[in-house]
């Protein structure tokens, strides 16, 4: 089957499994970097809300090879564990009064979401552009996002100014920023991965005392990962939920006052749209290689949809701003 195919054999194959109980239709999302996406949602008697499930990388994995009643049946699946039989309060969203104190912004490239900063707001930052969402935290939903679109402007009567004012006031404090060594970050992620081995090979690691504990084996391997090669100092920018928080080099004072505390100007690295690693400006640092590096991991290792820039920033101490 080709692409067009395959999504309208799943439709109609969850249309199949699920009955006349719900209405199963599937839409093209425009996502991070003009990114299209092929949703497909379930809307049933007994709830509004429906989990997005994206059916791009089902199709690769048929085109792989996997049977496509298999594919049916893992969106089938997911779809269950994903399902909430209740019902969202809408009016809240059509509210501007209640809505406000939600609003929230982010980062994202200029160059290459074109089509989509033809749907929204924004406000152009360097070679980047800060643009708007809503943070929809509920008790049973969970954290959910919104996108602000220019039809959400027209509902609330308001324009772009009033939306920058409100989420610059809103986003450091819902979404405080956290900046850590990067050493600490990889030690965090090296316990946890050691933690989630461990509890999948042998419950009773915990209780073997002649084996070290998954913070020391971290300490080692962290160890021997700078004994390695020169270590040049990086730190780790984001918020506490890390997610969109390469937005916290906006927040006010967290870059003058960091660079204040070095005593150096600071490279910025645009490690994606979540996070920013910030290097310390010395002599014997090259921006062409740091450029270089940042290329390197988003043709590579990151996702397209959350890749930021292609290009480090610096920050002067003396101009007090980022630059290009």
């Amino acid at each position: 089957m080709n692409y067009d195919e395959f999504v309208n054999y799943v439709r109609e194959g969850m249309e199949d499994v699920l009955g006349d109980d719900c209405i199963v239709s599937t839409h093209k999302v425009l996502k991070n970097n003009d990114i299209e996406l092929e949703a497909l949602t379930v809307i049933n008697k007994e709830s509004n809300v429906s989990p997005t499930i994206y059916l791009n990388s089902y199709y690769e994995e048929y085109k792989k090879g996997t049977d496509k009643g298999q594919i049916i049946k893992e969106i089938y699946e997911l779809y269950n564990e994903h399902s909430l039989k209740i019902n969202f309060n809408v009016d809240i969203f059509k509210d501007y009064n209640k809505i406000s104190k939600r609003i929230v912004y982010k980062l994202i490239n200029t160059k290459t979401n074109e089509k989509l900063l033809n749907e929204i707001p924004s406000f152009e930052y360097l070679d980047l552009s800060i643009v708007f969402y809503c943070l929809l935290d509920d008790e049973l939903l969970g954290s959910a996002t919104a996108l602000i679109h220019n039809v959400h402007m027209e509902m609330w009567e308001i324009d772009e100014a009033e939306l920058l004012k409100v989420a610059k006031a809103n986003t450091p404090e819902l979404l405080p920023y956290e900046l850590k060594n990067m050493n600490d970050v990889i030690r965090e992620m090296l316990i946890s991965d050691l933690q989630q081995t461990i509890y999948e090979k042998d419950d009773r690691y915990d209780m073997n005392c002649n084996m070290p504990g998954p913070d020391i084996v971290a300490d080692g391997l962290l160890k021997d990962i700078n004994s390695a090669g020169n270590e040049v100092a990086m730190y780790v920018l984001t918020n506490k939920q890390k997610t969109n928080g390469a937005i916290c080099m906006l927040y006010d004072n967290v870059l003058e006052n960091f660079a204040n505390e070095l005593e150096k100007d600071l490279f910025i690295l645009p490690s994606s749209v979540h996070e920013i690693i910030i290097v310390p400006a010395t002599d014997d640092i090259d921006r062409e290689e740091l450029d270089n590096m940042v290329k390197d991991v988003n043709e590579k290792e990151l996702d397209a949809i959350d890749v930021l820039s292609d290009h480090v920033y610096y920050y002067s101490r003396e101009r007090r701003e980022v630059c290009l």
